[in-house]
Formats: structure tokens, sequence, C-alpha cells
């Protein structure tokens, strides 16, 4: 028994890595340019893909929950694959916010789920210490993730340069093998279960989705904790988001060649090992605040500087980015997570927290990217504009919690 957990979480593990980055990614801005895409349209087709997320993330978190988990990550990295395989033939603008669409529904399906059979699985290994486990778990696959990610990403330029769309094809692979890994899960984890009290005072079960996922929507709002970890998890996520569709370019405006850009993103993505890694090493030691202040910080001294001077050597500092991506990754959700009560109710309410970050992201890609189109450092001041006053009172706010419970 103990054996097929181990297995279990292995592949869970194995599954996390092969999804979480796209061999395409450095080149999707140039792509986008060359079918006549304004920075403001890319933001459009983003938003539709973040909308997408939005209506249906907790609806299909809560499907996960009550149905089974295994088969929502399955029906998810599939139908990001064929997304993706349809994006390879895109000419136009609306074709691409079709494939954006399908690209966000099959993200929906499959979103919190791995890390909710994560910590599942870390349960049965050691409930006496099962939040320990999970976030020492969580902490090392995220250090893999960003491994897996750099080179992924380091051999995405150089296929662009020869084909965006083959670039972009290629990319559909490793989430048709975590669709695969996700068919081998044994999943054994708790399932969402409605039980109230009938006319005859018999305990009856009633599956009804609507009300159910209304309770736990309420119970999560109701908890001030959980609350303001959902709203710090917004904030550390978004910071670093809503940029990314900036970074090609502003590579490009101080003379990096669209054939090295990959190295520039394989560069960030080896800052976000660092920050993953360092998290693992530190974070365990800090205080709330502490985690959620610390990528904010790095992301505004870059915002600021880059928008002060930028030129080939301060364009780097993006990395910081990257550093704060690395940290959340491996910090937010699973703090967050130590704060839900109810574990058969995990994915539903990681859902909810992640359907508040994808609002702000709707506000935010469109705004940063509207900048750029008057001119590209504007962006890196709208992330400054933003993310600061929003940043601050739940910083302020953590910090007094903690003073008040020490």
């Amino acid at each position: 028994m103990q054996k097929d957990n181990k297995r279990n979480m292995m592949l869970v593990k194995a599954e996390m890595v092969a999804t979480v980055a796209l061999l395409s990614q450095p080149i999707m801005t140039p792509f986008f340019r060359s079918l006549g895409l304004s920075q403001s349209e890319i933001a459009l087709t983003q938003m539709a893909f973040t909308l997408a997320l939005m209506i249906l993330n907790i609806p299909l978190g809560y499907v996960a929950d009550r149905f089974g988990r295994k088969q929502a990550n399955v029906v998810g990295d599939l139908l990001c694959a064929l997304a993706l395989i349809g994006y390879a033939h895109t000419r136009s603008f609306w074709q691409i916010v079709t494939c954006e669409t399908l690209f966000g529904i099959g993200v929906a399906f499959s979103q919190g789920v791995d890390s909710t059979l994560l910590r599942h699985f870390c349960q049965k290994e050691d409930a006496a210490n099962v939040q320990e486990l999970y976030e020492k778990q969580f902490s090392r696959v995220t250090v893999v993730c960003e491994v897996y990610s750099f080179i992924l990403i380091l051999l995405g330029g150089p296929i662009g340069a020869i084909s965006f769309r083959l670039a972009i094809g290629l990319s559909s692979i490793p989430l048709f093998i975590g669709a695969i890994l996700s068919m081998m899960v044994e999943d054994d984890s708790p399932r969402l279960l409605v039980v109230r009290k009938g006319t005859d005072g018999q305990q009856k079960k009633r599956f009804e989705a609507l009300t159910q996922m209304c309770d736990i929507l309420q119970e999560t709002l109701n908890d001030p904790q959980l609350r303001l970890r959902i709203m710090a998890h917004i904030v550390v996520r978004e910071c670093t988001h809503g940029i990314i569709w900036i970074f090609t370019p502003l590579m490009m405006l101080v003379g990096v060649p669209l054939s090295i850009v990959s190295v520039g993103w394989a560069l960030n993505d080896a800052m976000s090992f660092v920050g993953a890694f360092v998290a693992n090493k530190y974070a365990s030691r800090m205080r709330d605040w502490q985690i959620y202040a610390t990528p904010i910080v790095g992301v505004m001294i870059a915002s600021f500087m880059m928008f002060t001077s930028l030129n080939v050597f301060t364009v780097w500092l993006y990395g910081l980015f990257g550093m704060a991506r690395g940290w959340v990754s491996a910090t937010s959700m699973p703090r967050l997570k130590s704060y839900i009560e109810n574990e058969a109710a995990q994915t539903t309410v990681e859902s909810f927290a992640r359907v508040c970050s994808q609002f702000l992201y709707v506000i935010t890609v469109y705004v940063i990217n509207r900048a750029a189109d008057v001119e590209l450092r504007y962006a890196l001041l709208a992330t400054v504009v933003i993310f600061l006053p929003l940043a601050l009172p739940v910083v302020i706010a953590l910090k007094r919690e903690n003073s008040v419970m020490a």
C-alpha cells in the first residue's frame, strides 16, 4: 500500500512537471505580431482565455472534487494539447481567440487538481505532518519544474526561428504525456458529498451542486485568515503575469536577436529556479507577511529601474520577475491551502482563488499591454501603479495578524 502511494505521488509530480511550460512561450509574441496583432489585441486574446477560465474554474473545480480529480486532469491535458494543435494552424485573430478559449477550458478542468492530489497522497504518507510534507514536496517539484521549463524554453527560440507553427505544434506533446501519466494515477482522494436531514428525520444524500458550491464559497469568504491569504495570492501571482507578453519585445527593443530571445527566456526561467530553490530552503522559517512581501519587492525594484533606464544591461533586471514567479510558485498556494479545513473541497477553494486572480489578470493584462502600445516602457510603469497600491494593504494586514498571534 505504501509503495502504491509513493508511485501515485511520483506520477502526480511527473504530470505537474510535464505540463508546467510551453516550448513555444518565447516566440508567441512574435507569432502574434507576424499575424498583424497589436499588443492590445494580444491582450484581448489572453482575455478570452482568462474569461473561459473565470467562468468554468469553480464549476469544474467542483466537478473534480465531486466526481474525480484524475478524470478532470486527463480531460484538461487533452483539451490543452488539442488547442495547441489547432493553434499551429491559426491565420486570424478570431481563430486565435477560439484556440485560446479551448485552451482555457482545458486549464479550467485540470487547474488545482494536481496540487490537491499531491496533498492527498502526502496525507496518506504522513497524516501527522501532512502540511510540512506537502510544502516540502510541492517546493521540490517546483524546483524540478523550473529546470524543465529552462530546458524547454531554451529550445523554443531556435525551433521558433525555423517555424513558429512547428514550435507551437510540438508544445502539445508534453500535454499528451501529462494525460497519459494522469491515467496511470490511482485516485482514492475523498469526494464531496452533501448530507442533509430528510423530512422523515433520516440522513439523505443529495447532490445539490449549486447549493454546495455556494456553501463552500460562503465558508471561504467567512474565514478571515483564508480570505486574507487568497487576497495575498491574487496580488503576488498576478504581479508577474500581465507583463510576460512584453518580455520578448523588451529584449528585441534593446537589440537582442529573435534567434536568441529564448536564451533570455531560459535565463529568466533559471532565475525562477533560483527563486523556487531559495523558497524551498528558507520560506518555512518566515512569517506569512514576509513570504508574500518578498516577490512584491523584487517586482517593484525591477519595474521601476527598467522604466527609468532601459538598455541592454538593465533589461536583465527582468530576472527579478522570474525569481518572484519561482518564489510564488513554491510558497503561495501551499501556504493558502494550509488554511483550508475541508480537504474534500480543496480544488473548489483553489479554483475560487484562481478565479479571483484571473479577474485581476483580465484587467491588468489589457492595461499593461495598452500602455505598451503607447510606449513599451510604460508597461513597466503600469505594473508599479497597479500592484504597489494593491500589495501594501495586504502585507500590512498580514503583518498585523502575525503580531496579534505572536
